[in-house]
């Protein structure tokens, strides 16, 4: 019996260590996992692919949803996605050079377009910079742009012409807007 019994617990003995040694495996593949996918986080928010850092962060939380960092990138990139977009955009333009610009008495809408096209030869149709010009009320009518420059960053040469025309720009989302600056009201006298 006794022979037995020490069979038994030397059995049982074998069998818990085998799970824990399993167990321990299967939680040192989910915390590889979690680091690779916060680090694929990191490295998407870092290049501006926020969508992308966003499902990374979220596959941490389905493995650790108490993951404190990837909780907190999460919040972030939610919280201030259009902040992140519009500076994302104005750092994309600021990195094409445009190696020579000139411009002679051209409206705003050729203007852009001579822009768009730079651009997007410049940094080998990598980047598409969505230009639109919001003019309803047609204030840019009679304005023209002259500009002769070489080695210019294209934001740059995005501001000289609608600094040439009284304009300003918003960075959208999904587009870079150009429009005539507000007037200022006249107070009825």
């Amino acid at each position: 019996m006794k022979k037995r019994t020490t069979s038994i617990v030397v059995a049982l003995t074998l069998g818990v260590c085998a799970s824990v040694v399993s167990t321990s495996h299967a939680a040192d593949e989910r915390a590889d996992k979690a680091r690779a996918y916060y680090q694929q986080g990191v490295v998407a928010m870092n290049e501006g692919k926020y969508n992308l850092a966003k499902t990374s962060f979220r596959e941490v939380l389905k493995l650790y949803p108490s993951h404190p960092q990837a909780r907190r990138q999460l919040v972030y990139i939610q919280s201030n996605m259009s902040t992140l977009e519009t500076n994302q955009r104005k750092k994309l333009l600021k990195q094409v050079i445009i190696p020579e610009v000139n411009l002679e008495k051209a409206t705003v809408q050729e203007s852009v377009e001579v822009l768009s096209s730079h651009i997007k030869t410049n940094s080998k149709d990598k980047k598409s910079p969505n230009i639109i010009v919001q003019d309803s009320k047609s204030l840019f009518k009679g304005k023209t742009v002259t500009l002769r420059l070489s080695k210019v960053p294209a934001e740059t040469l995005l501001k000289y012409i609608t600094d040439q025309v009284d304009g300003q720009t918003r960075y959208d989302t999904h587009a870079i807007v150009i429009r005539p600056r507000p007037r200022d009201v006249q107070p009825e006298q």
